[in-house]
């Protein structure tokens, strides 16, 4: 009755006890994980400046047939009575079947094609440039990370111009997501042609990108005459710095609105050097289509597709029957 309510209630000596085991665990548990990362230092003194290369991710299979569509309805709410307005079952026949392929061939995700060109020490000149078939290891890091290495002969995606018969090279740094499909031309992986000193076929794609992305290792600034061409709205030159960072240049048209997230003057580390690269090619190549006439967003292609099979071919029935 003598003890103020405010002190607190001694601990017992086995929850003290408890107490300490268990954070003399927790530190050596530290200790032992800060050890493993300083030996890791002593191997590579820069372990987190290291680039991790683009792999491709691995979709779930369905458990079932149809699988995917009859949750994506059900998410959608479009199986309930109320929703059933929004739900249409087509005539099928011919006409349709033509109108359905030509949905598909539609593509259901943004495309982007962008070239990677390599100039290195003391080329100054185009031929020399698309000439090259090798880069150092820098550069080749960073196409691994820019994306993962696709077969061309059984790609499934996007081509962006590359012939499946192996005329433009075997492999090429491709990347996708849900919504969009990168494929990179990438003048080091195409084939060389000795009997031709201006390596036209190398150029043909490189030329009609919109985007271009430079690796130079030469020691002077990159100047964009060196590869002449009518397109090239936005060139990414990227130059490698004697610390292990790089510079970045960004150049583009008046025409083309700015974009994002490297401008002019930024220095990148190499861990980060390929994804912001690949995004800011990516939003320059949007911004360059967006100036285009008559340009669409892949959905409001589809959108067209879509209303013209339901205008045409949409069969009138119950709910009974459609259950």
């Amino acid at each position: 009755p003598d003890t103020p309510l405010n002190v607190p209630y001694p601990t017992s000596v086995n929850m003290l006890e408890l107490a300490d085991d268990t954070m003399t665990e927790a530190l050596l548990r530290q200790q032992h994980k800060e050890e493993e990362y300083l030996d890791a230092c002593q191997v590579d003194p820069s372990p987190n400046m290291v680039g991790s290369a683009a792999t491709p991710p691995t979709p779930s299979p369905p458990v079932s047939p149809f699988h995917h569509c009859r949750v994506l309805l059900a998410h959608l709410g479009l199986t309930s009575w109320t929703n059933r307005k929004h739900v249409h079952l087509l005539e099928k026949n011919d006409n349709l079947l033509r109108r359905l392929k030509s949905l598909d061939n539609s593509g259901s995700r943004e495309y982007h094609k962008i070239g990677v060109v390599y100039v290195a020490r003391g080329q100054e000149d185009e031929c020399s440039v698309l000439a090259n078939s090798v880069g150092s290891r820098d550069y080749e890091d960073f196409l691994a990370a820019l994306g993962w290495e696709v077969d061309l002969s059984t790609h499934k995606g996007y081509m962006g111009g590359l012939d499946s018969k192996l005329s433009n090279g075997r492999t090429t740094p491709y990347y996708a997501t849900s919504t969009m499909e990168v494929i990179f031309h990438v003048i080091t992986r195409m084939p060389y042609e000795p009997g031709d000193p201006k390596q036209l076929k190398r150029k043909r794609h490189i030329g009609n990108d919109s985007v271009l992305i430079i690796w130079t290792e030469h020691t002077r600034d990159y100047r964009k005459e060196i590869i002449r061409t009518r397109f090239n709205d936005a060139i990414i030159v990227i130059r490698p710095m004697s610390n292990g960072l790089f510079y970045v240049e960004v150049d583009k048209k008046e025409s083309v609105p700015d974009f994002g997230p490297l401008f002019t003057g930024q220095i990148v580390t190499k861990q980060l050097l390929a994804p912001l690269v690949r995004a800011t090619a990516i939003n320059a190549d949007r911004n360059v289509s967006s100036k285009v006439e008559g340009f669409q967003q892949f959905f409001e292609q589809r959108h067209t597709y879509l209303n013209d099979v339901i205008g045409h071919h949409k069969r009138p029935t119950t709910f009974e029957h459609f259950l």
